[in-house]
């Protein structure tokens, strides 16, 4: 998809927005919490700044940071394997998945008047699908 949606918690639970400090760049990202770095680490790719946030939830009594990042490339070629460079990266199934998902989405952008949500998607489908010139 076009957007990363990660999640950093637990923290205290009297943590406040002005306690938390991140810092959001093209390549990199860092998150502190009240002084102590939890998150400082390159991106898998680039992303767009301007559009990328974070804000502090409370799920089922935790508060965490949550951090919605914009990817810079949004074609389904551009995969993610990971949130960060060399750490976590997906396993084989969840990769298959997320490269389903990304070409339902390449579909619904270029036909907007149809309804993708149900389809199912099976054939080749690596590396964003196949490629129509």
């Amino acid at each position: 998809s076009s957007g990363i949606n990660a999640e950093y918690g637990a923290v205290p639970a009297n943590t406040r927005g002005r306690d938390v400090q991140v810092s959001i760049q093209p390549q990199r990202i860092t998150c502190a919490v009240a002084g102590a770095t939890i998150l400082s680490d390159q991106l898998h790719g680039a992303i767009v700044t301007d559009e990328s946030t974070w804000t502090i939830e409370e799920e089922e009594g935790v508060r965490i940071v949550r951090i919605f990042l914009v990817k810079a490339i949004k074609t389904p070629q551009n995969c993610w394997t990971s949130l960060l460079k060399g750490s976590c990266q997906a396993d084989l199934v969840t990769l298959d998945t997320m490269q389903k998902r990304f070409l339902q989405e390449r579909y619904q952008r270029e036909n907007p008047g149809f309804d993708f949500s149900g389809a199912e998607v099976t054939g080749q489908y690596q590396n964003g699908g196949p490629q129509f010139e």
